[in-house]
């Protein structure tokens, strides 16, 4: 008798759920949802650090840090104060060797010294200056061994933009490398592309040199470069993609590196395996003329080896549907069948 009891109470709940489900669905439906809204379940927030600009960012500070200064790179301008040496010549009456004289380079790039004149150095470096000096002493003196050391760099200005945290105009007081003014500038943006761009204005005219980011950070002994004054350097930014929907933030991330569409959904933390509908997704992506193209795609397909992966482009619109189904199933009976794995999964 307790036994056709009990099994009767679990016949009237069952059936009792099926209409409270099935009108549940209907009442969705006829508000015209054919899923929940996204705005119950979108956490807020925008987009948190890249892990590329992050991973640049230290490996460009670690460079900047273990850096020798290129001195032997640098080029001499107006203002600077060089001290030259004549290792070999007594300082007069005094017999004390070896005789220094500190000069200023002027306006138009030139020193004056004793018995030589009036001498164009902008443009040299130290070593290039040494050599000069030696020639023009030859006629003066035996064997001459000439030192130029830098004593005040001249203030030159270098102009850094684009993406990176503090854009302005440094002024040059010591030898520099890209590296170095990278550093500087507060190192790259959220927005950074993968290149920066080097503008010179050398005596053929303007000269480019395009170096990509992660090899500057990963190998800087075979990119970085001495700056000169008159430089500027440009940290190219990245387009654009932005993610909406079932995931764990919603926002705008920069395609600063190749991302196919699973690598886009890690950037914005993951699916929401408990609401997000697999099979809906669809990426919205502008065509020429304004029109927008509409391409579904089914995440689970794409994991099990089923369909390809989509490239995304500048621009792109991801979008992760919430599942009906799933979403009745969080809101009214709470977390099931998913055994304690987590909520957000790229997987």
């Amino acid at each position: 008798m307790k036994a056709a009891l009990m099994s009767k109470s679990l016949s009237d709940l069952s059936s009792w759920m099926t209409c409270w489900l099935a009108l549940t669905v209907w009442t969705l439906g006829a508000a015209g949802c054919g899923t929940a809204p996204q705005r119950l379940v979108s956490p807020p927030g925008s987009a948190g650090g890249s892990p590329l600009v992050t991973e640049v960012n230290n490996a460009l500070t670690a460079a900047a840090l273990h850096t020798a200064p290129a001195s032997a790179d640098y080029r001499l301008g107006p203002e600077d104060l060089l001290q030259i040496t004549l290792y070999n010549v007594p300082e007069g009456e005094a017999g004390v060797t070896p005789r220094r004289t500190v000069v200023r380079v002027s306006q138009e790039g030139k020193i004056s010294l004793p018995l030589l004149g009036d001498i164009e150095v902008a443009g040299l470096t130290t070593a290039g200056l040494e050599q000069l000096l030696r020639g023009r002493y030859d006629q003066y003196l035996h064997d001459p061994q000439v030192g130029v050391l830098v004593q005040e760099y001249r203030g030159q200005p270098v102009t850094v933009m684009g993406a990176v945290r503090n854009p302005g105009v440094y002024q040059l007081t010591s030898p520099k490398t890209l590296i170095d003014l990278l550093s500087l500038a507060g190192g790259i943006s959220e927005r950074a592309g993968s290149q920066v761009h080097v503008y010179r204005q050398g005596p053929e005219g303007r000269q480019s040199y395009i170096i990509d980011l992660v090899m500057l950070a990963s190998n800087p002994a075979a990119v970085n470069m001495p700056v000169e004054a008159g430089d500027v350097i440009n940290v190219q930014q990245a387009g654009m993609f932005f993610v909406d929907g079932a995931v764990a933030r919603s926002g705008s991330y920069a395609l600063n590196r190749p991302y196919t569409l699973t690598q886009a959904l890690a950037s914005a933390g993951g699916v929401n395996r408990e609401l997000a509908d697999y099979s809906g997704v669809t990426i919205y992506r502008h065509r020429n003329g304004g029109e927008s193209e509409a391409i579904p795609v089914d995440l689970s397909a794409i994991w099990e080896g089923k369909a390809s992966d989509p490239r995304i482009e500048a621009d792109d619109v991801i979008v992760v549907p919430i599942s009906t189904a799933k979403y009745i199933v969080r809101r009214f009976f709470g977390t099931i069948g998913l055994g304690g794995a987590p909520a957000y999964s790229a997987f």
